[in-house]
């Protein structure tokens, strides 16, 4: 298991979304796609909205062996990647929302950056009848 590593406080202050001067609304999805996705990859963290950096368990289960053999039952302990990946999790959902206008906003659900990304792209992204009937409404 990989360990994560949390978004630093200067990451978070260089990560500020208040460079970009345009905000996601009803008709500019791909101009805002082809500006968010290059700066979230570029700053590692693009993996928490395409679903590639995975939420991983609260809790882990720990063994004392000696020997090869357990020498006491499982235990539970918390999960120090759990508590990194909830925080830089949050970190990513506050970029993404920052760039969003008042008029998009309705379209923003779920409680993860994925969620958030994937009820954007079903709202905005390629043109299909529900997109339309989104768009008139």
């Amino acid at each position: 298991m990989a360990l994560l590593v949390a978004i630093t406080t200067t990451d978070k202050t260089a990560h500020n979304s208040h460079k970009f001067g345009f905000t996601l609304s009803p008709t500019n999805y791909g101009y805002w796609k082809a500006m968010i996705q290059p700066f979230l990859v570029t700053n590692n963290l693009f993996g928490y909205v395409d679903g590639t950096i995975l939420c991983p368990a609260e809790t882990i289960q720990t063994t004392a062996t000696v020997s090869g053999k357990e020498t006491t039952p499982p235990t539970s302990q918390p999960n120090p990647n759990f508590s990194k990946w909830v925080s830089n999790d949050a970190h990513v959902r506050m970029l993404i929302i920052s760039t969003i206008s008042e008029a998009s906003f309705q379209h923003v659900h779920g409680h993860t950056s994925r969620d958030l990304w994937l009820s954007l792209e079903r709202a905005y992204a390629p043109y299909t009848a529900s997109r339309e009937y989104t768009l008139k409404t």
